[in-house]
C-alpha cells in the first residue's frame, strides 16, 4: 500500500518567489561556514565587529550575514551581541566532534544542481561521483557529515539485527563503506564481529581513520577497489551492508551487485540496505523524490527506488525473504531499512 501524497502547497506569486529564493538559505550557510563564523562566536567573539576582525571579512557585510543567521534560527541576538544556539554549537562549529558542515563549506553540490536545466535536456549528469577519481575527491568530505547524521540510526540497525545478542561473531561486509558508520555500530554491539570494508583506495584511508577513532582497527580488514569489480568471494559473510550505495549505482548495476552479494553470503546470511525510498507513485516523501534529482545531476545511472522494486530485484537475485525493519529516521532519509535473507 503506497503512502498518500504530501499536501499541496497553495501556489501564489509570493510563494513561488519564496521558493525560488530558497537558494539564499544555502548560500548564507555556506558563507558562514567558509568564514568560520560559528567557530569565531564559539571563541567568544560575539559582535559583528569582532567576528569580522577575526575572519578578515567586511564588518557591514558580516553584520548582515549574522542577522540572517538569527532570522533563520542559527543564532540568537541581544543588542549587538550574537550567541550560538545549542544545535549550532554542536553541529556547525568546526572544532566540534559532531561538525556536519564540511560538505556545506564547498560548492560541489551547488555547482552540480546549477546544471539541472542542461541535465534534464540531455539526460547526462554534471559530474559522475560514482567513478574513482571524483569519488576519491568528493566522498572523504561528504562522509564526515554522514558519519554524524547516521550514527544513531546505525546503532538502531545493529539492535534490530540482533548484533551482540542473537547474532554473535558476525562476519560483516561493508560495501562502499565510507566512514564505516553502519558496520562500526555492528562491531561495537558484537565484540566478536569481524568486518571487511570495501571502497576506493582514496576513501579507505578515511575509513581506517574513523575505525581507529572507535578503537576497532584490530577487527577490520580492507578490500580496495571498485564495487563492480572486486571479488567478494563465496559463502564468506553473515551480513552485508549497502549504506547509501544503490541510489548512486542505478538499477542494472545494483541488480548485478545483489546477485554477487547473494553468492558472498553464507546460508541464512542477510543483506541490509539503507537508502531513500519513495512511495510507489513517486509522489513522496519529498526527500526521497528530490534525492533522485540529486542522483540525476551527480551520477550516470543513479536514482531512488521503491521498496516494491527492491523486493522484486532481491527475490530475482535469489534471496529467500525480504522484509523492512523500522530503525527510526536514518539521518536525512526516511526509514525503514530493507533486509534480505539468503
Amino acid at each position: 500500500m503506497s503512502s498518500p501524497p504530501p499536501p499541496a502547497m497553495r501556489m501564489t506569486p509570493q510563494t513561488l518567489m519564496q521558493m525560488h529564493m530558497g537558494m539564499g538559505v544555502s548560500r548564507v550557510l555556506t558563507a558562514s561556514l567558509r568564514h568560520a563564523v560559528f567557530s569565531h562566536l564559539a571563541a567568544g567573539r560575539e559582535t559583528a565587529a569582532l567576528v569580522a576582525a577575526a575572519a578578515g571579512t567586511d564588518p557591514r557585510a558580516t553584520r548582515m550575514l549574522l542577522d540572517a543567521l538569527v532570522t533563520l534560527g542559527f543564532l540568537g541576538k541581544a543588542g549587538e551581541q550574537y550567541r550560538l544556539t545549542p544545535e549550532s554549537r554542536a553541529y556547525l562549529v568546526r572544532e566540534s566532534a559532531d561538525y556536519v558542515g564540511a560538505l556545506m563549506e564547498t560548492d560541489d553540490l551547488w555547482n552540480a544542481w546549477a546544471a539541472l536545466p542542461d541535465v534534464v535536456r540531455t539526460g547526462r549528469p554534471a559530474v559522475m561521483v560514482e567513478r574513482q577519481a571524483p569519488a576519491e575527491a568528493f566522498f572523504p568530505t561528504l562522509i564526515k557529515s554522514l558519519h554524524v547524521l547516521n550514527r544513531e540510526p546505525a546503532h538502531r540497525l545493529a539492535a534490530a539485527l540482533g548484533a551482540g545478542g542473537a547474532a554473535r561473531g558476525l562476519r560483516v561486509l561493508d560495501i562502499g563503506a565510507g566512514s564505516a558508520v553502519w558496520s562500526i555500530a555492528i562491531a561495537e554491539a558484537d565484540r566478536e564481529a569481524r568486518v571487511t570494508a570495501q571502497d576506493y583506495p582514496g576513501v579507505l584511508k578515511e575509513t581506517a581513520r574513523f575505525v581507529a577513532q572507535h578503537g576497532l582497527a584490530a577487527r577490520y580488514d580492507y578490500l580496495a577497489g571498485d564495487l563492480k569489480e572486486v571479488d567478494f568471494g563465496a559463502d564468506r559473510f553473515d551480513l552485508a551492508i549497502l549504506g547509501n550505495i544503490v541510489h548512486s549505482e542505478g538499477e542494472a548495476s545494483s541488480r548485478r551487485l545483489f546477485e554477487r552479494l547473494h553468492t558472498a553470503l553464507a546460508a541464512g546470511g542477510r543483506l541490509a540496505i539503507l537508502d531513500f525510498f519513495p512511495n510507489d507513485e513517486r509522489s513522496g516523501p519529498p526527500p526521497a523524490v528530490l534525492f533522485a534529482l540529486n542522483m540525476l545531476v551527480n551520477t550516470e545511472h543513479g536514482d531512488t527506488f521503491t521498496v516494491a522494486e527492491y523486493r522484486a530485484w532481491l527475490t530475482a537475485a535469489g534471496f529467500a525473504s525480504v522484509e523492512t525493519v523500522d530503525i527510526g529516521e536514518a539521518g536525512v532519509m526516511p526509514a525503514p531499512a530493507v533486509v534480505a535473507t539468503k
